[in-house]
């Protein structure tokens, strides 16, 4: 049996497409958190129909994982090859760039707040994602440790979780009192104080 043939341009399109269904999803999910957005609502903010939109991410969860590994894969590329101090460096880039963008800080602190609920559908990707972060920031201090940038009463560990901490803090703060909040200046600071060296 003959399949009728997509033109050519429908291909080309497609990428561009997934990205404009990600722009919206993105700022649904950011304005009303995972739970209360629909796929209909993000399908009309796409100028999709609901089926057109399911052809692309099967399913809500689907869509709003690749809404956040989009956004990851971003700060990823950006910490690429940095180890020790000068990843520690490039979160505080990376936070200079989120302070740019309230939407996502706005995302982040509701779905992760949202996903604490071990029953949530993106439990385990927020939790393994903490997990990630806490690894890296661990390995990177415990590379300036091993070269004397660490203070010594401080564990690797143990600041990898306070970096987290203020991070985490530090969003929400700056939505509740964006003016006299500044993520990361004060996350620098705040880095800066686990260190012998200038970061």
């Amino acid at each position: 049996m003959s399949r009728t043939a997509l033109p050519r341009g429908q291909y080309k399109k497609s990428p561009r497409r997934r990205e404009e269904i990600l722009d919206a999803a993105f700022e649904v999910f950011s304005h009303t958190g995972y739970l209360n957005a629909s796929e209909t609502e993000i399908a009309r903010a796409a100028n999709f129909t609901l089926p057109g939109l399911r052809h692309h991410y099967a399913s809500k969860s689907v869509l709003f994982e690749a809404v956040i590994t989009r956004r990851d894969m971003q700060a990823q590329d950006h910490l690429v090859n940095r180890t020790g101090i000068d990843l520690l460096r490039g979160l505080v880039e990376i936070a200079r760039r989120d302070e740019a963008d309230p939407r996502a800080t706005r995302l982040f602190a509701i779905v992760s707040a949202e996903a604490t609920d071990p029953d949530h559908e993106m439990h385990d990707y927020f939790r393994r994602r903490y997990l990630l972060i806490l690894d890296n920031v661990t390995s990177a201090l415990s590379t300036a440790q091993s070269l004397g940038q660490l203070q010594e009463d401080i564990d690797p560990e143990y600041g990898a979780k306070r970096y987290v901490a203020l991070s985490d803090g530090l969003q929400l703060q700056s939505l509740f009192d964006p003016e006299r909040t500044r993520q990361a200046e004060t996350l620098q600071r705040g880095l800066q104080e686990l260190l012998t060296v200038e970061l």
